[in-house]
């Protein structure tokens, strides 16, 4: 009998590989339209109203619709390919996991190598760790492949236009990356934390009997437990808002430095306002990118302590491929 992979990304690729391939087509069809609305921009400024050319504006707007009809397509498509990854996956991990927890077990006896099966840690694992860990397959690939991807694509755009602004623009936004992977060290621990106290506390109620708790006060170990949840929760709210706090002044800073710096160009007559405005659009354009890096970043890491968790609660047992 197989157990699971040492790799949360090695599982998911075993289990959707062919989607996946599906999935990173579509994303890698999709960058190099990152940049075209944004030269199509400066051109629609720089080139046809300056020059008053009706023709040449229409033919641009044109090309302009094309690349937004064309880049929502295959967003849709993309999108829908990763919800299929993430439901099928969901579908075949609740599978596996009831076969190695329960069907893989002497019937004899509610335990599991001599031990007893944690009935609440058993629930958590079927809902709701399954469904996070199962929603995370679906952009596990091409996520980061995205919007890494849309980051290079559009940064070497405004390289090629006009590198000082553009560096200008890329050494505001790089503290971001030294900010982000510290305080996500500290909501990795946080985390998992909380996912031990649930699991506790699923076992608590499932462990005593209605008629022991019902008509009586909440007991000393209850209380503890929700208390250290509680706490718990506060301190990640803290960081994670912190960390979003920081993140967002960083990207306000893009489009500020682009605007002074680059206003001050056109003043002295060293590059052209159309520049400026697609720089200013193409600065948006990062924004949401980094956003989703960082999202992804603490995805990963979730999905990472939540797949460990996974495997330490079956080691003990084979976990069979069930579709």
């Amino acid at each position: 009998m197989a157990t699971l992979p040492p790799s949360v990304y090695r599982y998911i690729l075993n289990h959707t590989k062919r989607r996946q391939v599906v999935v990173i087509v579509l994303t890698l069809a999709l960058l190099p339209l990152a940049p075209i609305p944004l030269e199509i921009q400066r051109r629609i400024l720089d080139e046809a109203i300056a020059q008053k050319d009706a023709d040449l504006l229409v033919l641009l707007a044109a090309f302009y619709l094309g690349a937004l009809i064309l880049a929502a397509g295959l967003k849709f498509l993309m999108k829908l390919q990763r919800e299929y990854i993430a439901a099928g996956l969901v579908h075949s991990l609740r599978r596996s996991l009831y076969h190695c927890l329960y069907t893989t077990t002497s019937p004899s006896a509610s335990t599991k190598n001599g031990e007893e099966i944690d009935e609440g840690a058993v629930v958590a694992m079927l809902t709701s760790e399954a469904q996070k860990l199962g929603g995370f397959a679906g952009s596990a690939f091409s996520g980061p492949l995205l919007q890494i991807g849309t980051l290079v694509f559009v940064l070497g755009y405004m390289f090629w236009v006009e590198p000082v602004v553009a560096s200008i623009a890329l050494a505001l936004y790089s503290p971001q990356f030294l900010i982000v992977p510290l305080a996500q060290m500290r909501m990795n621990m946080l985390t998992k934390d909380v996912a031990l106290r649930v699991r506790e506390l699923g076992g608590f109620i499932v462990d005593n009997a209605e008629h022991a708790l019902v008509g009586k006060e909440a007991t000393e170990e209850y209380i503890g437990l929700t208390d250290r949840i509680l706490g718990l929760r506060k301190r990640f709210a803290l960081t994670k808002n912190a960390m979003k706090s920081i993140n967002n002044f960083l990207i306000a800073l893009g489009p500020f430095g682009v605007t002074v710096y680059g206003g001050y160009l056109v003043i002295q007559g060293e590059t052209e306002i159309g520049v400026i405005l697609a720089f200013v659009s193409g600065l948006e354009r990062l924004a949401g990118p980094i956003r989703e890096l960082t999202n992804l970043y603490r995805e990963v890491a979730f999905a990472r302590i939540r797949y460990g968790m996974l495997r330490d609660a079956t080691k003990d047992g084979p976990f069979p491929d069930v579709a």
